[in-house]
C-alpha cells in the first residue's frame, strides 16, 4: 500500500511539474464592495522585461489574454467602457526557466515504484507567471490581484494551445472573483 501511494504521489508531482496542470489563485480587499464596478479600462502595460523574446511585446498573447480576462469579467457583469471607468485593470506576463528536482526517500522506508529510474529525477520547463490587478480607477488602490503559473513551453510553440493555456489560468484566477 505504502508503495503504491509513493508511485501515486511521484506521478502526481512528475505530472504537474511536466505542465499537465495550472495553478492559479487570488486575493481581494474584503473591505471592497465589487457590485458596484460596472465597467474596466485597460491600464497601460508596464515596461518590465517578460523574460522571453517569443512574449515581448507579442500583440497575439494580449489579445488573448484581455480576451480571456474580459469574458471573466462580463461574467460578473462588468464590462469595458472608457467612460467613467470603475476598475483599471493590469496584467503582467514573466517567463523563466525551472528545473525540480525530485527523490524518493527510501531511507525513511518508501519503495521505489516502476519506472522510476535510479537515484534523482530532474524536470526542466518554462514556467510563465500571470499576474493580474484590479484596482479602484477613483483611488487607484489594488483590491483584487489574480495570479497563474504554469509549464508555458508548448504553449509558446502553439497559438491553439495558448489560448486554451491562458483561458484555462484565467478561468481558474477568476472562480471565486468576488461580488455578483
Amino acid at each position: 500500500m505504502r508503495t503504491r501511494f509513493v508511485g501515486w504521489m511521484a506521478f502526481v508531482a512528475f505530472t504537474a511539474a511536466c505542465g499537465l496542470g495550472v495553478v492559479a489563485g487570488a486575493d481581494f480587499d474584503p473591505g471592497a464592495d465589487f457590485t458596484r464596478y460596472a465597467t474596466f479600462i485597460w491600464d497601460e502595460p508596464d515596461d518590465r522585461p517578460v523574460g522571453d523574446p517569443r512574449l515581448e511585446n507579442n500583440p497575439f498573447f494580449d489579445e488573448r489574454l484581455h480576451a480571456a480576462i474580459a469574458v471573466e469579467l462580463a461574467d460578473h457583469d462588468i464590462r469595458a467602457g472608457a467612460n467613467g471607468p470603475g476598475l483599471i485593470v493590469h496584467h503582467h506576463a514573466t517567463v523563466r526557466n525551472r528545473v525540480d528536482v525530485y527523490e524518493v526517500d527510501e531511507r525513511a522506508g518508501y519503495g521505489r515504484p516502476a519506472g522510476y529510474n535510479e537515484g534523482a529525477q530532474v524536470i526542466q520547463y518554462d514556467e510563465g507567471t500571470i499576474l493580474v490587478d484590479i484596482a479602484d480607477a477613483e483611488t487607484k488602490a489594488v483590491i483584487w490581484r489574480g495570479w497563474a503559473q504554469f509549464d508555458i513551453g508548448r504553449a509558446l510553440a502553439n497559438p491553439d494551445v495558448m489560448d486554451r493555456a491562458i483561458q484555462e489560468a484565467i478561468g481558474q484566477m477568476f472562480e471565486d472573483f468576488p461580488g455578483r
